[in-house]
């Protein structure tokens, strides 16, 4: 994988044709040939970016870039140079990711950018688009928190392309593969850093918008306003996907709308006023069957995932489907063969009576929306194991309010008590786990929570530690050993 934080041609890039209204000092322009936000790494010939990250305020340490060998600076403010050329702009972010793009070639020119961002069900929403896509023949790459995966690949690698270069670096990965289509899953972290500076996208889709992650950004106010600066990455012509109608969406259509010409807007949810809706057939915890709906078509979906939230993320789906000219119903097939997503609502299935889920919500809205689901179809008991990392991750009182409102029974478990020097409390935990799955009947319902995804590339959170799901997974296996092996013994 190239670096995109080094130009892909002896050219280099100048800034001010690629910057918003640069200012210059000791300088006419600068032409950068390579950039670093970090004063350690840059080498001999760079372009310093003096921005906010975890390392601390870049202006501080422009002096320990130009001891690197740094031969100009990107500012917010003027800063000593000691006559090295500067320019400043009114974001170091939005210029740092700029110029990371910019360097690595513009490889999003060269691909048709699916955008996806939301407070839930981004990653499911991304990865139904995909399977929709491929079932119409186009050639698909995704970049996700499940991890990244070309056209030509088959399991996702594990990957961060939240920082701009990485995104511009595998951007130019995806279009060297011969990528038609890239579906991109957008954080609201991704967006307050403008990573996607310069990138321009076919279709942009938030798939809800709601209170979260409110220790990063402040306020459910300033997080909505952080979210809605993907609208400004919609190219002209180009079309904005909502979930439902609500007052914070339909803001977003008409700052789309301002954004740029010819902007078209479809709306995906489950009420009947949606460009594109459902109609649920059946639902249980074994799965369910709607009727997808658009454009006066209507076409049977069958899906193992029983939650109403996954329903309202294939409908997104569906609506980028249309947009890129897909047929309702091999939209529907598409949405069939991908069946879940891993890591997502993910059925752990050894043969046994109870049903059970293993899911990794990133906020208190996504797990308050499948607790909700799952609580509608359960019963009996519904029974929530969780992963101590996990819910330290999302937040400790976030979680256990909503487990408090909905489940029957919780735990949150220590991920160190399958270790080989496993402590007393780890022991005891165990112990806890293999008395509540033992004790589940027909009627209940078990939802693991956290912890990596199971199958390929979904290992534990530390080397030589399983995952969460991958010890419920265990347990089950020597619970209900398939019936050949039993066969096969008693003859």
């Amino acid at each position: 994988m190239s670096d995109a934080t080094r130009g892909r041609t002896g050219r280099g890039v100048r800034l001010s044709d690629i910057l918003e209204q640069p200012r210059f000092i000791a300088c006419d322009d600068i032409v950068a040939r390579g950039c670093q936000d970090d004063p350690d790494r840059c080498r001999p010939g760079d372009v310093f970016v003096a921005r906010m990250t975890r390392r601390g305020d870049g202006h501080e340490r422009v002096a320990r870039a130009l001891a690197r060998g740094a031969t100009g600076v990107i500012a917010e403010r003027v800063v000593a140079t000691d006559g090295v050329p500067l320019c400043l702009v009114g974001s170091t972010d939005r210029a740092h990711a700029r110029l990371c793009h910019a360097l690595a070639g513009d490889p999003a020119q060269a691909l048709k950018v699916i955008a996806v961002t939301g407070t839930s069900g981004k990653t499911t929403a991304v990865w139904l688009t995909a399977a929709v896509l491929s079932e119409a023949g186009r050639r698909v790459g995704v970049l996700s928190d499940l991890g990244c995966l070309d056209a030509e690949g088959t399991v996702p690698d594990p990957a961060d392309y939240a920082e701009p270069a990485a995104l511009a670096s595998w951007l130019g990965r995806l279009a060297e593969a011969g990528s038609t289509h890239a579906v991109v899953e957008v954080s609201s972290g991704m967006l307050a850093r403008h990573a996607l500076a310069g990138v321009e996208a076919a279709i942009v889709a938030v798939t809800n918008l709601g209170s979260a992650h409110l220790q990063q950004h402040g306020t459910t106010r300033a997080y909505h306003a952080i979210v809605a600066r993907i609208v400004d990455r919609l190219a002209p012509g180009g079309c904005l996907v909502t979930g439902t109608p609500d007052a914070a969406l339909t803001h977003l259509r008409r700052r789309a709308e301002r954004t740029a010409a010819g902007i078209e807007c479809l709306s995906a949810g489950l009420k009947p006023d949606c460009d594109v809706t459902a109609v649920p057939v059946e639902r249980g915890l074994f799965g369910q069957t709607f009727l997808l709906q658009a454009a006066g078509e209507m076409v049977p979906v069958a899906v193992d995932t029983p939650t109403a939230p996954f329903v309202a993320d294939a409908l997104v789906a569906a609506a980028i489907g249309l947009r890129c000219g897909v047929p309702l119903e091999r939209i529907a097939r598409g949405i069939e063969a991908a069946g879940s997503v891993p890591g997502r609502m993910e059925r752990i299935d050894r043969g046994q009576d109870v049903p059970v889920f293993h899911d990794a919500p990133t906020s208190g809205h996504a797990l308050a929306a499948t607790l909700v689901s799952l609580r509608r179809l359960t019963a009996g008991r519904l029974a929530v194991v969780a992963d101590d990392r996990w819910v330290r991750t999302v937040g400790a009182g976030t979680v256990r309010r909503r487990l408090a409102r909905w489940c029957d029974e919780c735990m949150v478990v220590p991920m160190t008590m399958m270790a080989d020097d496993a402590a007393a409390r780890d022991v005891t935990a165990y112990a806890r786990l293999d008395r509540l799955l033992g004790g589940l009947g027909r009627r209940d319902c078990l939802l693991v929570l956290g912890g990596p995804r199971l199958g390929p590339g979904g290992g534990g959170p530390d080397d030589g530690e399983p995952a969460l799901a991958h010890v419920v997974d265990g347990w089950l296996q020597l619970a209900h050993p398939p019936r050949e092996r039993l066969g096969r013994r008693a003859a």
